[in-house]
């Protein structure tokens, strides 16, 4: 927003200047152009021209819906009730005319939000699927790491004597089985424990 020698000026989307009457107008007009911004992706000249066209069509009927309750004009002059409903009503008419033709109605928004969400669910399911994929490789491979490791230590442990063991720091079977309890299970658990916090857990939302 910029102030001209008193008057308040905002900034269309096509980049171009208009004077509004109102604080009030300017955090309305900057506030809708700004979500209309954020919720469509017009990139070509003649729809940003068309929707600078609905902005200012908007902004009258703001304009003069805050006239109406009042029932008064800004600078404090009786309003012409009559006239102003009229004046909504043809205006609300071309801006839903314009909203229809660049599909930013309800019907336009149900039928685009239908064929996105189907194509989302396809998209989610394929990237679950690879994200478990990946998951259950990783899992493969932990598995083959600890049993390696498994192998290792029982070998080691029958090949030993009493003494060795002793070193070796596993005296008896029972100090082999508490390794693999206390040691083995819980690096193998860990892969499935992070998947289902950081990955699976927004599955759930969604089933």
């Amino acid at each position: 927003m910029t102030t001209i020698a008193g008057s308040l000026e905002v900034m269309l989307v096509s980049g171009k200047p208009i004077e509004v009457q109102s604080k009030l107008e300017v955090e309305w007009f900057e506030e809708t152009r700004n979500t209309y911004q954020l919720e469509t992706k017009f990139t070509e000249a003649t729809d940003l021209r068309d929707l600078d066209r609905l902005l200012v069509l908007e902004l009258m009927v703001f304009r003069w819906t805050q006239w109406l309750a009042k029932g008064k004009q800004y600078d404090g002059d009786l309003t012409d009730d009559e006239q102003l409903r009229r004046n909504i009503k043809e205006y609300s008419d071309q801006i839903n005319k314009i909203k229809e033709s660049m599909g930013l109605n309800k019907k336009a928004r149900d039928a685009s939000a239908a064929d996105g969400n189907f194509q989302q669910w396809i998209d989610d399911i394929k990237r679950r699927a690879k994200l478990f994929g990946v998951h259950r490789v990783r899992q493969s491979t932990e598995a083959i790491v600890l049993m390696k490791e498994i192998f290792a230590v029982t070998d080691t442990f029958y090949r030993a004597d009493a003494e060795e063991r002793q070193k070796f720091g596993y005296k008896t079977e029972a100090d082999v089985v508490k390794w693999i309890q206390e040691q083995i299970r819980p690096r193998f658990n860990e892969l499935d424990e992070y998947f289902l916090e950081h990955d699976q857990q927004y599955w759930a939302k969604d089933m």
